[in-house]
């Protein structure tokens, strides 16, 4: 439990920080610009349409007093000039939001260092840096279904409107995540070539791509997910899976390395098998379990969900035994493992 231990005293390094209580002020700002830049964005993007709608209306409604003058050509003309302006400025437009998002992100690394007296090279700064990009990551949680909030008298209108806030700015919130948590990543990778051979280091930049991994995560995998819940689609397609995968499959090279210099340390493996199962990778998993078993023999949990896998496996024989020595142990969740009996 070494590492697990190591991280608890990162956290605890950054809750000494005098950066840590200072996160929502300097973020809060930021906040509120992002916030008009979403927000204008969609003004645009509505105003765009509507003069485009209105064209468009005028031309069908006018259209047989038009058709018998001079004036048709014109107006067609003219639509097709409006249509054309309004998907050449939206496009500028949507070139130009990702760019000041990096801004309003910078702008947050630059105010979090002064604060700090950030300095290159001193590892408790690169620590703090990459917990204060977490933090304010975490203040972004859910943030893209309140953007609009009717009245009171008109309430029965708020899933409506979350889910419309969150079908325009979900991707907003994502892009400024993800911009967060790769320089957090940036800062752990900087403490491994600042201490190579630091297997502290090494968890802490584990747990970063852990972190980076869990945002391409198919949200309706997560724990809490509730079917029917509404999601994008663009949330959980093939780009989103990719990023997944290989920002996971970087935390398991990390653990790998653990694993090689610390092999018996059971909190490893307990990451390994989760990785493992994000992954959808069971005979890995099953081998995580085994070590951790082989660890602490008296682990009744991970002898649980070792339990499970071999009968969704379809090994059904060393289910059965595991479902034996639960029962011997007088494991409360023993009858539940059978549950899993021949669902392969």
């Amino acid at each position: 439990m070494a590492f697990a231990q190591a991280d608890r005293l990162t956290d605890e390094l950054f809750d000494r920080s005098p950066v840590n209580g200072e996160i929502k002020n300097i973020g809060s700002p930021i906040l509120r610009s992002f916030d008009r830049l979403v927000i204008s964005h969609f003004i645009y993007t509505f105003i765009l349409a509507f003069f485009s709608l209105v064209e468009f209306l005028f031309l069908i409604i006018f259209f047989p007093s038009l058709l018998q003058s001079s004036l048709f050509a014109f107006s067609l003309a003219g639509f097709f000039m409006t249509i054309f302006a309004c998907l050449m400025l939206k496009q500028f437009l949507n070139a130009q939001r990702p760019e000041k998002i990096y801004s309003l992100c910078l702008r947050f690394i630059e105010q979090t260092k002064v604060e700090m007296g950030y300095q290159e090279g001193e590892i408790d700064h690169h620590i703090a840096l990459a917990k204060a990009c977490c933090k304010f990551a975490d203040l972004l949680h859910g943030r893209e279904f309140y953007f609009y909030s009717p009245p009171k008298w008109l309430s029965f209108l708020a899933p409506f409107l979350e889910k419309f806030s969150c079908y325009w700015h979900w991707e907003d919130l994502h892009t400024f995540k993800e911009l967060l948590l790769k320089i957090s990543l940036e800062e752990h990778l900087k403490l491994v070539r600042c201490a190579p051979t630091n297997l502290h280091v090494h968890a802490a930049l584990a747990n970063a791509y852990v972190m980076l991994s869990g945002l391409y995560l198919d949200p309706r995998k997560m724990e809490g997910y509730e079917s029917g819940e509404w999601i994008p689609k663009s949330k959980y397609n093939e780009e989103m899976y990719q990023r997944f995968r290989i920002a996971a499959e970087c935390a398991i090279e990390e653990f790998k390395i653990l694993k090689e210099f610390a092999p018996n340390d059971p909190w490893i493996y307990t990451q390994l098998a989760y990785s493992y199962r994000d992954l959808n990778m069971p005979e890995e998993e099953m081998k995580a379990y085994e070590a951790i078993i082989s660890l602490r023999p008296h682990d009744h949990d991970t002898l649980f969900k070792l339990g499970i896998l071999y009968f969704k496996q379809g090994e059904n024989a060393l289910g059965l035994k595991v479902y034996q020595e639960l029962k011997k142990a007088h494991f409360k969740k023993a009858e539940m493992l059978m549950n899993y009996y021949g669902i392969q």
